[in-house]
């Protein structure tokens, strides 16, 4: 490992990037165990210093995947990439991705317990307390993930070399190359993919990644706290990227007759009470504007994705499936169908 830190980590004139095949080997180092924490530690901030490039990223992704346990391939579902270390603010994502489950279009969720620098609210910790058993084997996964058309996906339980950089990733608290990476493992080959991003910049990085990292149809917002949900209350970067080409443009919902004021920041309890309100229809006029953000994203992702042929179209299904609860049946079939597939799964990981 010490030879691939000297080579980014040597200072501005000595320091170069990493060729694909050297930043290969880095990531077999670090995935195999054979990386000291502070040699980790000492790569991922050289590199982040450096600037990584496209084919570090790249090796990584290829790698870890290597290092991941296999799932089939559904490419038809969509891919919901937020931030790994969680949020302060509503999470629009789950009723969306419920929402759009619920008309049949597959929808992988993932994440782990929250790591720094934010150390929000993840999603892992949200969906357990809803009810969503993580303990599943890969075939039980994909059993649910048919049945109920949407999964979360534990990324370190998916990929253990993942949960064996955590402290490391703890202990420096700063985003790493690996915050790209969890988010592109993409185990499910999906196609297509929403991902959130905090700067305008990031944009760049990943429209050069994401095609190679096997999605042909993505949409890179600047959402909330860097996450896929687009606000309400400001116009939004937004970039599209196809296998074809990108382009980029700003959103301004109130171009769609939508403006809310801000959402605001709130523990994980409210986030919990707000999803349960929504969910199960209610519209007091107080929690009206998370219930516009969870139309207006579900309606920009039925037409993103070809469900409908127009904005219009995809905003009035959202608010018709919201007010028939379709999002609160979803994740009931979702929660029923994880526990039984959990018991079901729990003699092989005794016999294991």
């Amino acid at each position: 490992m010490l030879q691939w830190i000297k080579t980014v980590g040597t200072g501005k004139k000595g320091s170069r990037d990493l060729t694909y095949d050297e930043a290969v080997a880095a990531a077999h180092c670090i995935a195999r165990g054979e990386a000291s924490e502070a040699q980790m530690a000492a790569f991922l901030m050289a590199s982040r210093m450096k600037g990584e490039a496209d084919d570090e990223i790249m090796a990584f992704i290829d790698v870890f995947r290597k290092y991941s346990r296999p799932l089939a391939s559904f490419s038809d579902s969509l891919n919901c990439a937020g931030p790994y270390d969680g949020r302060h603010y509503f999470p629009v994502t789950i009723p969306v991705s419920l929402l759009l489950a619920s008309v049949g279009f597959p929808q992988v969720l993932h994440g782990s317990d929250s790591l720094p620098p934010k150390l929000g609210t993840s999603l892992k910790e949200l969906l357990e307390d809803m009810g969503v058993d993580m303990m599943l084997g890969p075939r039980e996964w994909e059993t649910v993930f048919q049945q109920t058309k949407i999964g979360f996906i534990w990324s370190e339980q998916l990929c253990p070399p993942l949960g064996s950089m955590r402290r490391v990733r703890e202990q420096m608290g700063l985003r790493t190359l690996m915050n790209t990476v969890e988010k592109a493992l993409n185990p499910l080959h999906s196609a297509n993919m929403v991902i959130g991003v905090n700067h305008r910049t990031a944009m760049h990085k990943l429209m050069q990644v994401l095609p190679k990292a096997g999605f042909q149809h993505a949409y890179i917002v600047q959402g909330i706290e860097g996450s896929e949900d687009v606000p309400l209350n400001k116009t939004s970067a937004l970039r599209k990227v196809t296998t074809w080409g990108d382009e980029s443009t700003m959103l301004d919902p109130e171009t769609f007759g939508f403006r809310s004021r801000e959402l605001q920041k709130i523990g994980k309890d409210e986030q919990l009470q707000l999803l349960h309100r929504i969910m199960e229809g209610d519209d007091n006029p107080g929690i009206a504007a998370e219930r516009e953000h969870v139309v207006f994203n579900a309606g920009l992702r039925l037409y993103w994705f070809d469900k409908v042929s127009s904005y219009e179209e995809g905003f009035q299904l959202a608010r018709q499936l919201l007010g028939r609860k379709e999002a609160a049946k979803t994740l009931r079939k979702w929660r029923d169908a994880t526990r039984t597939a959990a018991q079901a799964n729990l003699p092989r990981a005794n016999e294991a």
